[in-house]
């Protein structure tokens, strides 16, 4: 049988007996196939990967591909058989964009992969022998040591100075010592120290333990189930393109019905308004959009991989520069997750090189293959030593270890015995105690109590930084102790986080820590990264959040903004208390712990180095450094994709009204003066896309990380753009018109001359315009007219293919063009340039900031 979490209540004996088990000879081979059969492999059964044939079907799962299908359909019916397959042709390419980036995605996660437990030592049949991880069942015992992956849940029945890293699970840094002692009361996972948990890693000593529930019944499998049920939200860019689908469908109806009656009244065939009416409203639809802004979120993709962000899901990129509040975890993402000697107290350096040999021989971690193993604590003083001049191999050598009395709760200090003397490290407060000298001038002195009291001082300023202190001293025997000094250890904040928290505070981001660690080590950090900066605020604890209601542990959220001791239930409940007031949450992880969270986030970010297979698949984004910064730099990308997917949308919006407001004034001014649904077809598949293509390479704008995130309600287009988007494209439109209509009247031009002026002129526009989108007022918008090189090629292609499809006998045909003289080419640049020139003094009379 499998066993629940109340296991910790219960001795070893009974967890034995209950288990159907035997201590000294464990399982039987015939009982092992039995409970392989009855409870299946220790695995976590993972969530079902996409195939590339449903990653690539789903990029047609979106609003506007909707209303594409909706447009090419109807071309179809009225027999505009070319542009329904150039809109069909337009879904795929975006399609096979969209599929490429996502796909390229899961190919680099797979590779971040790492096996995690792959064998384990069992006892069977009253032998001990090493088996894969998956054959371990209910009942084995398992044996366990620094250095392994825990294989399974185990309820220890033995431990020898056993510590183990379960930050994995908790989130909490400090190895947690374990005992086999039975417990009582309801504990938390943090406080269940009888129970070792699959996948937390041994630092430190030895245990022997009976398993009781492997697979998706351990506290990683349960948590991985629990994912099943966890809905991700929609992204911000998925909201904003529904309501902008939808105000395209209304705005395609009511063109269409507009036109449709319009030329009744003119006199038209109504058969043929009906034709003609349909397609412009098609033709409103920016069929070039989706392509666009793909490849837009695609340019934001490969920006964020340069610095190392890995996006999984392209509406994640957008969703980035939409976040209000990031939830971070503390260790490995504020910190560097290494243990650190950041503080030294010694008389002179003969004490502190005394001392440093004491840290190396007074130790049980040891260094393999360049690779520091052991205890957190015991690797950060090898390291130290080594950091200053220590030869760990040399100096271990000279003074082989004795005999050791291992450090315990109750002695508060650890002893190795060496040939002529004693090397000792623990509190620095027992250590004062047992002390009776100290080293002054390499001579030794009698300890005295006012300098006990100096190191007394110094040892509580170091513990209020959040540090773990560990004094040193030495001498011939226990009896004649001279102490050498002290140090204080810490998992040091990133040299990088501190301006992070900044930079995230200056955009209007808040930032809320969220850790497994305890209140005075949680609030440390986040004074030192600058999450608080108030002296009173107290962090919150995962008891305060389970009792607090929504609206009370929203405000505490706000103003505290660090929560220490947090379960995974606590950081779901935080994330969805953020959300139901509105903010998009961005929520870190790299545990078992954080994965419902990650998943329920609006967007969640695994760590790529430290992170669990589980907590990358759960999320929408994976750092493959692990920092902080890297989140705020990738921030800052999203945002500017938000605003060039803005540009985009605006522009295209732009030019397509133009050309139905054309057709429009045609219908009201002339009847010959009609685009025809090929150069309405030309200029929204060709001559536009690659000016729309090249503002997705805008450079960010001066204040993108100085303005707080937009608001999640607000559309991608507000009032004054749409003021813009009419305005424009109504004298885009006019100005066309006009020129075609005074080409006939003043120069005789024939109706074929006619509508090539309409054609051009309208191009033209459309192309100055691309170069109207950046900045405010109409200087600003062509100063810096060089900084984005892509535009300038993009609009330099338009304007040359513009150009040679004039001259060109095939396009002449199927466009109905008539070829240009200069003076016509002139007359053109100048109708296009005023039309800029007045929208720019409408914009700054109407929609003043």
């Amino acid at each position: 049988m499998q066993l629940d979490t109340e296991v910790y209540k219960l001795s070893p004996e009974e967890v034995i007996n209950i288990m159907g088990s035997n201590e000294v000879s464990g399982l039987s081979e015939d009982e092992v196939k039995k409970r392989l059969a009855t409870f299946g492999p220790n695995r976590i059964e993972e969530e079902k990967k996409k195939s590339p044939l449903t990653m690539f079907l789903l990029q047609f799962k979106n609003p506007m591909s909707y209303l594409l299908g909706f447009a090419a359909l109807i071309s179809f019916l009225v027999k505009e058989t070319l542009e329904a397959l150039s809109i069909l042709i337009v879904l795929v390419i975006n399609s096979i964009i969209g599929f490429f980036m996502e796909y390229k995605a899961e190919t680099a996660l797979e590779s971040l992969r790492k096996m995690v437990s792959v064998s384990a030592l069992v006892l069977r049949n009253g032998e001990l022998k090493k088996i894969s991880a998956e054959e371990i069942v209910p009942g084995d015992i398992v044996v366990v040591e620094a250095g392994d992956v825990v294989p399974a849940d185990i309820r220890l029945i033995k431990a020898e100075n056993l510590e183990v890293d379960e930050s994995i699970l908790t989130g909490e840094s400090t190895p947690v010592a374990k005992t086999s002692e039975k417990l009582s009361g309801n504990l938390s996972v943090h406080d269940r120290t009888n129970v070792l948990y699959a996948g937390t890693h041994v630092v430190k000593g030895r245990g022997w333990g009976v398993v009781y529930a492997t697979g998706m019944r351990t506290e990683f499998g349960k948590i991985s189930k629990a994912l099943q049920f966890v809905e991700s939200p929609k992204t911000p860019l998925e909201k904003r393109l529904e309501s902008f689908s939808s105000f395209m469908l209304k705005l395609v109806i009511i063109i269409g019905t507009i036109i449709f009656f319009l030329g009744v009244l003119k006199d038209y065939p109504p058969l043929k308004m009906l034709e003609t009416a349909i397609a412009l409203a098609v033709a409103a639809v920016p069929e070039g959009l989706p392509v666009v802004v793909t490849i837009t979120l695609a340019v934001g993709v490969y920006k964020m991989a340069k610095k190392n962000a890995l996006i999984r899901n392209l509406a994640s990129v957008e969703t980035l520069g939409s976040s209000t509040v990031i939830c971070t975890d503390k260790t490995g993402t504020l910190t560097e997750n290494r243990m650190k000697v950041a503080f030294e107290f010694f008389i002179d350096d003969f004490s502190k090189r005394k001392a440093l040999e004491v840290a190396v021989l007074c130790n049980n971690a040891f260094v393999s293959d360049a690779n520091y193993v052991g205890d957190p604590m015991e690797v950060a003083l090898l390291r130290w030593a080594f950091e200053n001049g220590i030869d760990i191999k040399e100096l271990r050598g000279q003074n082989p270890r004795v005999r050791e009395i291992p450090f315990d709760s109750r002695l508060m200090k650890m002893i190795t015995f060496h040939n002529n003397f004693v090397a000792v490290k623990g509190a620095p407060e027992r250590l004062l105690s047992d002390c009776k000298y100290v080293y002054r001038g390499q001579k030794i002195m009698e300890l005295e109590d006012g300098f006990k009291s100096e190191v007394l001082k110094a040892v509580g300023d170091a513990a209020s930084k959040a540090m773990r202190t560990l004094a040193f001293a030495t001498g011939e025997d226990e009896e004649n102790l001279v102490f050498l000094g002290f140090v204080g250890i810490r998992d040091p904040l990133r040299p990088e986080t501190k301006e992070a928290v900044a930079k995230c505070k200056s955009a209007g981001i808040e930032v809320v820590m969220l850790t497994g660690d305890h209140l005075i080590t949680a609030y440390a950090i986040a004074r030192e990264a600058g999450i608080v900066t108030e002296d009173e605020v107290k962090p919150l604890s995962g008891e305060d959040i389970e009792r607090l209601e929504i609206d009370e542990l929203y405000d505490a959220v706000m103003r505290s903004k660090v929560g220490a001791r947090i379960l995974p239930e606590h950081k779901l409940k935080v994330v969805e208390t953020l959300q139901s007031k509105g903010h998009v949450v961005a929520m870190t992880g790299d545990g078992v712990n954080d994965v419902i969270a990650l998943k329920k986030a609006d967007i969640g970010i695994a760590m790529g180095i430290t992170g669990t297979e589980v907590a990358k698949g759960a999320s929408d984004m994976v750092l493959q450094d692990d920092r902080f910064a890297t989140i705020v730099d990738a921030i800052e990308v999203g945002r500017v994709i938000f605003d060039n997917v803005r540009k985009v949308i605006y522009f295209l919006l732009s030019c397509n009204i133009s050309e139905v407001l054309a057709v429009l004034l045609g219908v009201l001014w002339s009847k010959g003066l009609l685009l025809s649904p090929l150069q309405i077809l030309w200029i929204n598949l060709v001559t536009d896309v690659f000016p729309a293509l090249s503002l997705s390479f805008d450079p960010p704008e001066e204040d993108v990380m100085k303005r707080p995130p937009r608001p999640v309600k607000e559309s991608f287009l507000t009032g004054r753009h749409y003021f813009g988007i009419f305005s424009y494209g109504f004298l885009f439109a006019l100005f066309s018109v006009m020129l075609a209509w005074g080409s006939m009247v003043f120069r005789g031009a024939d109706v074929l001359l006619a509508r090539t002026y309409l054609f051009h002129t309208i191009v033209f526009s459309q192309i100055l315009h691309s170069f109207n989108l950046r900045g405010k007022g109409i200087v600003a918008k062509f100063k810096n007219i060089f900084s984005n090189k892509f535009l300038l090629l993009g609009g330099g292609i338009s304007l040359l293919l513009q150009v040679t499809v004039t001259y060109l006998p095939l396009f002449q045909d199927i466009l109905k063009l008539y070829p240009l003289h200069l003076v016509d080419w002139v007359f053109i640049f100048l109708g296009a340039f005023l039309s800029i020139l007045i929208g720019n003094l409408f914009e700054s009379i109407c929609c003043k900031d």
